[in-house]
């Protein structure tokens, strides 16, 4: 796929998680969507354009949300890179494995956001948001982009197939 076609999937897809991502929620737990294709391009893709998109998403998740500025930016472009990394050490990707690696990945990005917003403003609870919407979130983030590989939905070249 083509940088413009990227930058197409962000411009639908950020708006479309700040606004209606209600309306595919379970018991109030929403899927990252940003997040899902931040993780994608860079698994697929490598760790630049992981980065690339990822903070590019992280900016207009940014700039649509209302929570203090440069988090969503530094946390997307997180996942970019180690969703990069991560895709240098599989040669035959799975549905569960890609679960398994977005589930991590989805709760390492959730840590983040945690504590840089603890860390500036305070207040909530670890253990409650933890079992509360960290997990909840990185499940239903690593089972939708589980169904959504495992379907065929995603279809991105591998970078091995390149070389």
């Amino acid at each position: 796929m083509s940088r413009w076609i990227y930058l197409f999937l962000l411009v639908i897809l950020v708006p479309l998680q700040t606004t209606s991502a209600n309306s595919i929620s379970l018991a109030l737990v929403r899927p990252d969507l940003g997040l899902l294709l931040v993780y994608f391009i860079g698994f697929f893709k490598g760790e630049v354009a992981g980065f690339s998109t990822g903070l590019l998403a992280g900016i207009l998740l940014d700039l649509f949300s209302a929570g203090p500025f440069g988090l969503q930016m530094a946390s997307k472009a997180l996942v970019g890179v180690s969703s990069g990394l991560l895709g240098r050490f599989f040669l035959i990707i799975t549905a569960p494995l890609c679960m398994g690696l977005l589930f991590l990945v989805s709760l390492g990005s959730g840590l983040l956001l945690y504590l840089a917003h603890d860390l500036s403003l305070g207040g909530a609870h670890f253990l409650g948001v933890f079992r509360w919407t960290l997990l909840p979130e990185s499940l239903y983030n690593a089972v939708l982009g589980g169904l959504l590989y495992g379907s065929g939905i995603i279809r991105l070249k591998s970078r091995t197939a390149e070389v």
